[in-house]
């Protein structure tokens, strides 16, 4: 697995990360109830996950 980088930097797809069913891992920022939120995003399950690593 890659060092340690923030979930920030990952947002911006610096890096390729492969979930456990095959697909990528794409960060999200989602706006609700007046924060921002980051969530990872598995694009061919569609799973979600607060961090990366959940989806690993």
């Amino acid at each position: 697995m890659a060092s340690a980088v923030s979930k920030n930097a990952r947002r911006d797809g610096i890096q390729e990360l492969v979930s456990r069913w095959g697909g990528k891992i794409v960060m999200k920022s989602v706006f609700k109830n007046g924060k921002l939120k980051h969530l990872a995003v598995c694009e061919t399950s569609g799973n979600t996950a607060r961090r990366p690593k959940d989806l690993m």
